[in-house]
């Protein structure tokens, strides 16, 4: 039985540390100001949390829920494991085939990897958090049908977050 598994980047463990830091961040903003009083709010205050509070909701909702995955490969079998450690299983034959994309961050440019499920992508992977992207693509494509690459942006990435 063949099992591949995915592993994280380094970058990938990371984002938690940013999570709890921003939390952080929010809550101690929030303790030294209480009571607020209106007439002492400066805009910067007030931009700044909702800076903080925008970046907690994408890398929570975002990267945490739909990108931080460990992926298990199994002969006919998919595991999906989010960072939380909830799991749901897939056939191969699930799934309508598999899509790529280029996404720039940070100056590089990184190759993300969509299982499409009735023209919705169900599972993401992405050359950014995974280490070992280009074997679990490689062991994907021998299974699933290349359904071509699709034009992306961060904002589209962002607008996916909400669905």
């Amino acid at each position: 039985m063949h099992i591949l598994k995915s592993k994280f980047t380094l970058k990938t463990l990371l984002i938690p540390c940013l999570i709890i830091s921003l939390t952080y961040v929010l809550i101690s903003i929030l303790i030294t100001n209480l009571p607020i009083k209106i007439d002492q709010i400066r805009w910067i205050d007030v931009y700044m949390s909702f800076l903080f509070l925008y970046t907690l909701i994408f890398l929570v909702f975002g990267e945490l829920r739909n990108k931080i995955i460990k992926i298990s490969l199994h002969n006919n079998e998919i595991e999906k494991k989010n960072y939380l450690g909830l799991k749901r299983k897939y056939n191969y034959k699930d799934f309508d085939g598999y899509q790529t994309s280029i996404l720039t961050s940070k100056g590089q440019n990184y190759e993300y990897l969509y299982f499409i499920k009735d023209n919705k992508k169900e599972i993401k992977l992405s050359e950014f958090y995974h280490k070992n992207y280009f074997d679990l693509k490689n062991e994907i494509s021998i299974h699933l049908k290349f359904l071509g690459e699709v034009k992306s942006s961060l904002i589209d990435e962002t607008k996916e977050i909400f669905k």
